[in-house]
């Protein structure tokens, strides 16, 4: 796929109450976690959008698309932004991914025949905030929103998903689907 057919979107609506802090904006190893999300997608996207309605995020330069149902989790992030999107493909990180990896990438873009999703799984536990998905599912997120059901793991059985197999990433990237919630947990990486 050419960049001009895909949207990256980073997922950074979130309430940070563990952290205490915007997430998206914390440092770790002198640059913000969102620039992260935003340097791997640039790679791959012709535009990137923010999920999230947060001001502080304007500096970024990106569009940035608030949640339509506020304080619902990334559900309700993905539905907003799989609707703002132009391109039929979209590309997904959360903001605190920081080690996802290209080849990560390059193996959800292979895989994106007869589906609505590319969600990369390891030892069986599926990494549904760092794949791809079509922008079809932005409504059945929306009424899965609507409906209660929050959990994207739940929401995605009733969608066609290829789920791509990473465990020989990760003895590559062992850390690759590390994120932080906390400022003690970024202390272990620093």
């Amino acid at each position: 796929m050419d960049r001009s057919e895909i949207t990256g979107i980073v997922l950074a609506g979130g309430k940070s109450s563990r952290m205490g802090r915007e997430k998206g904006l914390v440092m770790f190893r002198g640059r913000p976690f969102i620039q992260y999300g935003i340097d791997l997608l640039s790679r791959y996207a012709g535009q990137i959008l923010i999920s999230s309605g947060n001001p502080d995020y304007l500096p970024f330069g990106l569009e940035l698309v608030p949640d339509s149902i506020t304080g619902q989790g990334p559900a309700a992030g993905l539905a907003a932004s799989l609707k703002q999107s132009k391109t039929s493909w979209n590309l997904v990180v959360a903001c605190d991914l920081p080690f996802l990896e290209p080849e990560l990438i390059d193996g959800l873009l292979e895989r994106t025949s007869d589906c609505q999703a590319v969600i990369p799984v390891h030892n069986g536990i599926s990494e549904p905030l760092a794949g791809l998905y079509h922008r079809d599912l932005g409504k059945i997120f929306e009424e899965a929103v609507l409906a209660g059901n929050l959990a994207l793991h739940k929401i995605l059985t009733t969608c066609s998903v290829h789920y791509l197999e990473t465990d020989h990433l990760l003895v590559k990237y062992p850390n690759m689907f590390a994120n932080f919630n906390t400022l003690n947990e970024i202390e272990l990486f620093i």
